[in-house]
């Protein structure tokens, strides 16, 4: 299955002049309230006040995000219905799964909407104040730790996986419905560590219900400077960092994908959006089609190799 077929939109005979004729589905294919979610609903007004029509965000959970991309895979070609991709929904999830209810090229990328650095968290009880310490935690207790996600086979699954079997850890791997169902264990201990967007996150680390660990970001947060980067352990190699952006079904007219594409890079531009964004550590990016492409091929390449090294489907 090849990731490179997905990259260039392909022509359809359709009229796409009048376009869009009535309110826009975007789908999430992930549940209501994590970062995925928070992204889309805050490029959606003002992307659809662009376009001229409403866009309505449509959450579809399950399956890692392969439910709701294959359901806009199937989905008319005309526009009216597009795709939050991401990093676990898109490249992770084709990665994973070989029999897809979907091919990779039934989808094709419009525009890179934002990149979301992530952040490792523990349960407030947990005796370790990085990730280094909680590692070495882990080390000599083991069997006693255990790592949360969003659901099995996504990013912050992979991420766990990784420092499971980079350290030879022995951790128990706790999925949920969506990294948000997630807090409540980890507020009280039922589960100990977590990987997750900082847009999710940060509410949980402000508020002393968990414990931050480490940020991916080059520098320490305002919000939070109490919580180390990865690098100033030496751990860099787990920064993993995700994006977001928009893909279409295959054969979406290019004049539609073009025009979405605009109206997501002017939303980015409004200063409003922007501060929301920098709130939240959210880095915007609004790069058009081929250059969301060209990240697509380049994170494909990484996260198989991730992959291949993390075991992930033992846990």
């Amino acid at each position: 299955m090849s990731v490179s077929c997905a990259l260039t939109p392909v022509a359809w005979p359709a009229e796409s002049s009048n376009w869009p004729a009535k309110p826009i589905t975007l789908v999430v294919p992930f549940p209501p309230g994590g970062g995925n979610d928070a992204v889309a609903r805050q490029i959606a007004g003002p992307a659809g006040q662009a376009l001229g029509q409403p866009l309505v965000v449509d959450n579809r959970p399950g399956a890692g995000g392969t439910i709701g991309s294959a359901a806009v895979a199937r989905a008319r070609p005309d526009g009216h219905t597009l795709l939050l991709c991401s990093t676990s929904s898109l490249v992770v999830a084709t990665a994973l799964y070989p029999d897809l209810p979907y091919r990779v090229d039934d989808l094709v990328p419009v525009v890179h909407i934002a990149n979301t650095p992530t952040i490792w968290v523990a349960d407030p009880g947990v005796p370790a104040s990085s990730l280094k310490e909680f590692i070495a935690a882990a080390k000599q207790a083991p069997g006693k730790y255990s790592f949360a996600s969003g659901g099995r086979n996504t990013m912050p699954h992979l991420a766990g996986s990784t420092v499971k079997t980079r350290n030879g850890l022995d951790m128990l791997h706790v999925p949920y419905r969506g990294s948000t169902p997630a807090y409540g264990d980890l507020a009280t201990g039922r589960v100990n560590l977590m990987m997750d967007s900082i847009v999710s996150a940060l509410p949980f680390v402000e508020s002393g219900r968990v414990k931050g660990l480490a940020v991916s970001t080059a520098q320490r947060m305002p919000q939070i400077p109490s919580v180390p980067t990865l690098a100033e352990q030496g751990l860099s190699d787990l920064g993993f960092v995700g994006w977001v952006g928009i893909c279409a079904p295959r054969d979406t007219p290019p004049k539609i994908i073009a025009k979405v594409a605009r109206s997501v890079q002017q939303a980015l531009a409004e200063p409003r959006l922007r501060e929301t964004f920098a709130r939240q550590i959210v880095e915007p990016v609004g790069a058009g089609p081929e250059a969301f492409a060209q990240t697509i091929v380049h994170d494909a390449l990484a996260w198989r190799q991730i992959i291949a090294t993390s075991r992930a489907e033992q846990d």
